[in-house]
């Protein structure tokens, strides 16, 4: 039976109220970024990254569908600028997805204007573009209540 693959792209932007640097750094400093981006502890133990061109990033965790993995690597970093790396997606050691991600940040009145775009396979049966799309959302939500945590 052939696999079914199939391309699909998003594109998420958010305006925070933190300057770019500091939306940024959530991102690029690990211990900032394991706390929005790693969804339970287990994972957070598990979270990896190498912030760095050609650095790499690992995370994984477990729930009732089985074990998930994201594996990254990053391709181009621009401080306070733009990020581009790509990541797989495996649930049970299948990958299901393969994706490759462009984030910029722009000045925005002090704030910062992020635009999240992501090109990706969908490697059938996947949730696809929703379920990736999904995710993010729920991860910029998370990285903003960290951001704002961090004044207060």
């Amino acid at each position: 039976m052939p696999v079914k693959a199939h391309n699909q792209t998003f594109t998420i932007e958010r305006v925070l109220a933190k300057c770019p640097a500091h939306v940024f750094s959530a991102w690029s400093e690990p211990d900032k970024k394991r706390k929005w981006f790693a969804a339970s502890p287990n994972q957070a133990e598990s979270h990896v990254l190498d912030f760095s061109v050609g650095g790499r990033e690992y995370g994984a965790f477990e729930n009732e569908m089985g074990l998930h993995e994201n594996e990254t690597r990053y391709f181009e970093i621009v401080p306070d600028e733009l990020i581009v790396f790509s990541y797989s997606m495996a649930m049970n050691k299948r990958v299901h997805s393969v994706s490759l991600v462009t984030v910029r940040f722009a000045d925005m009145n002090g704030g910062t204007r992020l635009i999240y775009t992501e090109q990706m396979c969908v490697i059938e049966p996947s949730d696809g573009a929703a379920g990736r799309e999904h995710g993010w959302n729920a991860l910029l939500d998370g990285m903003a209540s960290v951001l704002e945590a961090e004044a207060a």
